[in-house]
C-alpha cells in the first residue's frame, strides 16, 4: 500500500500538481495535536520546536498545539492518539513509532472527522487526509551511490542503521542495499542498529575497529553516529574511511575540520531530513481545514551537502546538535539551545 502511495506521489511530480480540499471549510482558530514517537534525539527535539514556531507564524487558526511524547512505546503512542481523539482535537500531526500498529487508532480518528496527517515515520494507510513524505530510499540511494564511487565499486563497509522497526531506518537501509547488491565486491561485513545515537554508535564502533581494523567505508544513515564513527577512528590515531553523513552540525564541522587540518583528503556526503517536516504537516493540516487546496502526498526534496557546498549549510558558532537544514530563526536557536 505504502509503495503505491510512493509511486502515486512520484506521478504528481511528474505530470503536475494534483490538489485536494476536504469538505467544507472550517473557522478556526484549531487545536492541533502532535503525536512524536520519541524526543531521543537532537533531531526530534528540534523538529518540535519547527511545529511551535510554525504554531507561532498562524497564530490566527492555531489555538494550542498539544504535543505528546510517546517514549519509544508504540502503545504509549496509540494511547496518545486516544487521549488527542478524546480531547476533541481538529487534527493531529502524526511521526509513528509503527508503520502497521497505528493504524486502527488513525482510522479511529479519521472516523471521528479529524484531520489527520503523518509526516517523517509513516502510517502505511491510504485512510488519512494526507503523508508529508521524504523519500527514504532516495535518501539512502544517493549515499549508497557516492560510497561505491569513492571505494572504488570494492572492498568492506559497515552500516550503521537507526532504530529497529522504524520505517525511516528500514528504507534508508533498501535504498542503499539496492545500489551495493549491484556491486559483487562490495561486503557489508556488520549491520548496526546504533538509534541515531552518538554514544551507541560510538560503543559500537569501537568494538568493530578491534575486529575490522581495515574497513574500506562505512554507510551511516545518521549526522550523530557519522560524528561518533569517525571520532572513534581519530581517538586511536587512524585515518577514517569514506563515511556517509547527515547535516547534523557536530559532524558537519568535524568533517569541515579534518579537510582543514590533518585529513585534507577525507570526504564525506551529507543527506538531510528537514526538521521542519513537522511545519510543512501543520501546515497541510491547517489547509485542509480550512477548505483550502492540498496534496495527497506532499513531497519534501532531499539536499545534498558535499565538500563543494559545505561552508553554506556548517555552522561553526552554534552547538554539535543542531540540525542546519532548519527554518527556525536564530533567536529560537538561542533559546533552546539555553534550555
Amino acid at each position: 500500500m505504502y509503495k503505491r502511495i510512493l509511486i502515486l506521489g512520484l506521478a504528481i511530480l511528474f505530470v503536475g500538481t494534483f490538489f485536494l480540499t476536504i469538505g467544507t471549510a472550517q473557522e478556526g482558530p484549531f487545536v492541533i495535536g502532535l503525536s512524536n514517537f520519541s524526543l531521543g534525539n537532537s533531531w526530534r527535539v528540534q523538529m518540535v520546536e519547527e511545529a511551535k514556531y510554525a504554531a507561532t507564524q498562524h497564530a490566527d487558526l492555531v489555538k494550542e498545539l498539544i504535543v505528546t511524547e510517546a517514549e519509544d512505546d508504540i502503545s504509549k503512542q496509540i494511547s496518545d492518539i486516544e487521549d488527542l481523539i478524546v480531547k476533541n482535537v481538529d487534527a493531529i500531526l502524526i511521526t509513528a513509532a509503527s508503520p502497521q500498529a497505528l493504524i486502527p487508532v488513525v482510522n479511529k480518528a479519521i472516523s471521528a472527522g479529524i484531520v489527520v496527517v503523518d509526516f517523517d515515520n509513516l502510517v502505511y494507510t491510504d485512510n488519512v487526509t494526507a503523508h508529508v513524505i521524504v523519500d527514504q530510499k532516495e535518501f539512502g540511494r544517493v549515499q549508497g551511490e557516492w560510497l561505491v564511487e569513492e571505494i572504488g565499486g570494492a572492498g568492506k563497509i559497515i552500516a550503521f542503521n537507526g532504530m529497529k522497526g522504524t520505517a525511516i531506518s528500514a528504507e534508508r537501509f533498501e535504498g542503499a542495499k539496492s545500489i551495493f547488491d549491484q556491486y559483487p565486491e562490495i561486503e557489508i561485513v556488520q549491520e548496526v542498529y546504533a538509534d541515531w545515537d552518538y554514544a551507541k554508535a560510538k560503543r559500537a564502533m569501537e568494538s568493530l575497529l578491534a575486529a575490522y581494523p581495515e574497513i574500506d567505508g562505512i554507510w551511516s544513515q545518521g549526522g550523530a553516529m557519522s560524528e561518533a564513527v569517525v571520532e572513534a577512528y581519530l581517538e586511536r590515531g587512524m585515518e577514517p574511511p569514506p563515511t556517509t553523513g547527515e547535516d547534523g552540525n557536530g559532524f558537519l564541522k568535524l568533517w569541515a575540520e579534518l579537510r582543514e587540518g590533518a585529513y585534507p583528503d577525507f570526504d564525506s556526503i551529507a543527506t538531510s531530513m528537514p526538521t521542519w517536516c513537522s511545519a510543512k504537516a501543520l501546515e497541510v493540516a491547517l489547509n485542509a481545514l480550512t477548505g483550502k487546496p492540498y496534496e495527497k502526498e506532499t513531497f519534501i526534496p532531499i539536499p545534498t551537502i558535499t565538500s563543494e557546498n559545505l561552508s553554506e549549510y556548517v555552522k561553526p558558532d552554534l552547538p554539535d546538535s543542531y540540525w542546519c537544514n532548519s527554518q527556525l530563526p536564530e533567536d529560537i536557536v538561542k533559546k533552546m539551545f539555553e534550555r
